[in-house]
């Protein structure tokens, strides 16, 4: 029989999901605590089950009201009626470098308290741990809000505290172990503000992205090297585990309490518990138990991804290692890995669109050496050892040569369309999987299982054949399904890209890290040339910052008005994080990519500075390549349309402005331009009435045939080095 608690551990979980989406459920609560009074005797299973989902609503009713209580939460309730500036007295975690960027601080000798997400400013540089007063435009969002610090005074120079340790921990990283100091620091301590987007990418594609953020392999690996230690000082079996507990303890509060690190340390503690105690530990009951107590510390790990893969990936292992027991050595070996990869992977195609089964072989290499490597860091770190630092280093070098030859395999990673279609067809395979598994070992089992094989390699082809653009010797133009907003994705005929905006950020999701980043990824691509954000509206830019984090382009345009926008003012911090080259996009500039020449027609500079209207200070492009002409407009409405009349002349393709509103695409526009065809990004029943009808039937009375992506989903144009425009792909909605 399964453990009880595991059960109640759910149930926990339930009440505190719905809790933290806002739910009203006081009622309810009341209802099923009097079903549980009634049915305490007849079946206390039951009765405890409604008793924890209760206890979860509550639980989550005091984690919202301590949110609301912060500085966050005060300032985004002041805010909503009267935007105005706000100034606290913070600590911060990590140390800041002087280009500014996001910072995170605990804020000190304020009426409210928490911890604050906050834009630095440049020319500041400043150590973790360090006291000091900050002022700025507090900018309220869904995830809490951001701090714009304008100004900044030092007021305590001494680190202290948490951030004092990191940030020690982080000078010694440097001068260790120079240009790998962001590896060491993200293996170490949990920081990953500084890695390198191509590191990130090829541990994503090699299946090893669990190594770069602190989970609970990490803290496994502190537990066994520190056990060893302890058992070599002699200690008692009582002494050892209260030295042991503490110290590990101490490592994830430097860590900051991550999810996965908390539920490592307290399942080895609970261990510990049971052997000190002489009881049979259940292993289910151990995970339970050990996700009970992480939501108990941090309610809001219930709606963390990190948290649930890591839960699991541990309840995989557990699994694998008990159904493989008697087993060969070879399937032992490879058993925990593929489970593993199997039950995670609808959790990170939901998330994140990529999935890579390689890991199951590169695990196998990958994990020994940061069982090295990782203590290795954390004694050179710690005593401050030059050859230490040296023999960690070189474990490392081998653990990226491990990355990159597994990124580099064909086929070892699949990436989609994040969301519930990639889950579902992941989730799919695992249920084959486990079908196979328990069916009888017969022969027909054995072509059973022959036919899995066909049927992932089947699965193979058919992401193989998302990749044959790459193979078009010319201009492709794909206009992504990213719902109502805009997203279009420009591929040279050498292969090079080109971005225009990220689409939508919202409570739906990202589309940048759902749609646009796995697309580019399928299709090959590894940096971009340019990024272009047309303007500062959230539909346009909002997935750009997960776009930066993937890939590192060379340019960065965009209208360069200042805009008090929290999220926008989060791009531009990520576009300095990332160390692109930025540009306000002008009139008369142009970019050649490969024989495509981008123009930029609007906004010059005193058009901009007229306008009112963030829409009409859309940077509208115009791409030529082998005589076609293709013009994006961004969000730019009639104004713009007749500021640039009699300077266009004929295109081949319009990408219509605005989504299609009945405030752009002029009949006088379209006199001039004489398209052949147009594209029209919008989302599906979205709730501004776009397209309107005024606009398809000014665009069908010039002859025109309208694509829209609400309807065709991602639609993918080519032109070849003479000019013909043709579809070449029509994609499926998300």
């Amino acid at each position: 029989m399964r453990p009880p608690i595991l059960y109640l551990t759910i149930a926990f979980a339930a009440g505190l999901a719905a809790a933290l989406q806002g739910a009203e459920l006081r009622i309810t609560a009341l209802l099923v605590l009097g079903g549980a009074a009634l049915l305490w005797r007849r079946a206390p299973l039951g009765a405890a089950l409604g008793v924890m989902l209760v206890a979860g609503v509550l639980w989550g009713d005091a984690a919202l009201r301590e949110r609301r209580a912060s500085c966050a939460g005060q300032w985004t309730s002041l805010g909503s009626l009267k935007p105005d500036t706000r100034a606290a007295i913070v600590q911060l975690t990590d140390p800041v470098p002087a280009r500014g960027g996001i910072a995170d601080a605990t804020v000190h000798g304020a009426s409210c308290r928490g911890s604050l997400a906050m834009r630095w400013p440049d020319g500041h540089p400043a150590n973790g741990g360090t006291t000091w007063v900050v002022a700025g435009r507090f900018l309220p969002d869904a995830r809490g809000g951001i701090l714009v610090a304008r100004r900044v005074r030092e007021i305590d120079a001494v680190p202290r505290g948490r951030g004092a340790l990191r940030d020690r921990i982080a000078e010694r990283s440097r001068r260790l172990f120079g240009s790998r100091a962001p590896l060491v620091d993200a293996l170490v301590i949990a920081r990953r503000a500084e890695l390198d987007a191509e590191l990130r990418e090829r541990y994503t594609r090699s299946g090893l992205a669990h190594l770069l953020s602190i989970s609970g392999l990490h803290v496994g690996f502190f537990a066994a090297w520190l056990s060893v230690l302890l058992k070599r000082l002699r200690l008692g079996t009582r002494a050892r585990f209260f030295a042991g507990t503490t110290v590990m303890l101490g490592y994830v509060w430097l860590l900051g309490f991550p999810a996965p690190a908390t539920r490592s340390a307290a399942m080895l503690a609970l261990l510990d518990i049971g052997q000190l105690r002489q009881r049979v530990v259940a292993p289910r009951g151990i995970v339970a138990l050990a996700a009970l107590c992480v939501m108990l510390g941090d309610p809001w790990s219930v709606q963390s991804v990190g948290a649930w893969l890591s839960v699991a990936a541990v309840a995989a292992v557990i699994w694998a290692g008990r159904a493989t027991e008697r087993h060969a050595k070879l399937v032992r070996a490879m058993a925990p890995a593929a489970a593993a990869t199997l039950l995670t992977a609808p959790i990170s195609a939901y998330a994140f669109g990529t999935v890579a089964p390689i890991g199951v072989l590169a695990n196998l290499a990958a994990i020994p050496l940061a069982g090295l490597a990782v203590p290795g860091l954390m004694v050179a770190l710690l005593l401050s050892s030059s050859w230490l630092a040296a023999g960690a280093g070189l474990c490392l070098a081998l653990l990226d040569v491990v990355a990159k030859a597994a990124a580099a395999l064909p086929g070892g990673h699949f990436i989609m369309i994040a969301g519930a279609q990639a889950a579902a067809l992941w989730l799919g395979i695992l249920v084959l999987a486990w079908w196979l598994w328990h069916s009888p070992r017969r022969r027909w089992t054995i072509a059973a299982r022959l036919a899995f094989v066909a049927a992932l390699a089947a699965l193979w082809a058919s992401f193989g054949a998302l990749r044959r653009l790459s193979d078009c010797q010319c201009l492709t133009v794909s206009f992504l399904d990213v719902g109502q907003g805009d997203a279009i994705a420009l591929r040279s005929p050498a292969g090079r890209w080109v971005l225009i905006d990220g689409g939508p950020r919202g409570p739906r999701g990202d589309a940048g890290r759902r749609v646009v980043v796995p697309f580019l990824r399928s299709h090959g691509a590894t940096q971009l040339a340019a990024i272009v954000a047309t303007h500062a509206h959230l539909d346009h830019f909002g997935g750009l910052p997960a776009v930066l984090e993937a890939f590192d382009p060379a340019y960065v345009l965009e209208p360069g008005q200042p805009v008090p926008d929290v999220g926008y003012l989060g791009f531009l911090g990520a576009v300095e994080s990332d160390g692109a080259e930025w540009r306000p996009a002008r009139r008369g500039d142009r970019l050649d990519v490969d024989g495509v020449t981008i123009d930029v027609l609007s906004p010059d500079s005193a058009w901009v500075a007229s306008q009112t209207d963030i829409n009409e200070e859309s940077v509208v492009l115009l791409v030529s390549y082998g005589g076609a002409r293709l013009l994006f407009a961004g969000d730019a409405g009639m104004p713009t349309e007749a500021h640039l009349a009699g300077q266009v002349g004929r295109v081949t393709l319009l990408k219509v402005g605005h989504h299609g509103s009945r405030g752009a695409t002029s009949d006088r526009w379209l006199d001039e331009l004489r398209p052949a065809e147009a594209v029209i990004s919008v989302g599906a029943k979205n709730r501004y009435g776009h397209p309107a009808p005024e606009a398809i039937a000014r665009l069908r009375g010039h002859g025109v045939t309208v694509l829209r992506t609400d309807q065709r989903g991602t639609i993918t144009f080519t032109v070849s080095s003479h000019g013909t425009l043709a579809i070449a792909d029509v994609g499926h909605h998300d």
